[in-house]
């Protein structure tokens, strides 16, 4: 498993790549606590590995809003691919009254060939076992 720190503006984030580290992360604003932390982190495990294994039940139970156009575009792009791969860099996360907003980097490769590299923010609330994508913005 592996994970790199990145510097920027004096801050410390984490990259989460295929097989990811659980490390500390930036906490900006609303001071996460450690469980909140953990659950975002595992969130985001699972986030990355229902792309990267194209398991559409996975995705839904970590973003149980999917609303049918979603669905639709992401069966799309999974069976478009032979191969996706995902790296996620956590940027910050902001935790306010038992929600979070974590802003990342997502860089995808489809095929062997990195496609896009882009930002990410997720709107997270509690759900019944755990933390769940409320939503997904750029």
């Amino acid at each position: 498993m592996t994970s790199e720190p990145r510097r920027r503006a004096g801050a410390r984030a984490w990259v989460i790549t295929a097989a990811l580290v659980v490390a500390p992360i930036l906490v900006q604003a609303g001071a996460a606590t450690k469980t909140q932390e953990e659950a975002v982190k595992r969130l985001l495990q699972n986030y990355q590995k229902a792309i990267e294994t194209k398991d559409l039940s996975l995705f839904r139970s970590v973003k149980p809003s999917l609303s049918g156009e979603e669905e639709r575009r992401l069966r799309k792009a999974f069976d478009s691919t032979r191969t996706h791969e995902v790296s996620i860099t956590l940027e910050g996360l902001e935790c306010q009254e038992g929600q979070c907003l974590a802003r990342l980097t997502r860089r995808d490769t489809l095929d062997g060939s990195i496609v896009s590299s882009f930002p990410q923010t997720l709107r997270i609330a509690p759900g019944p076992e755990g933390f769940v994508i409320d939503e997904i913005g750029r």
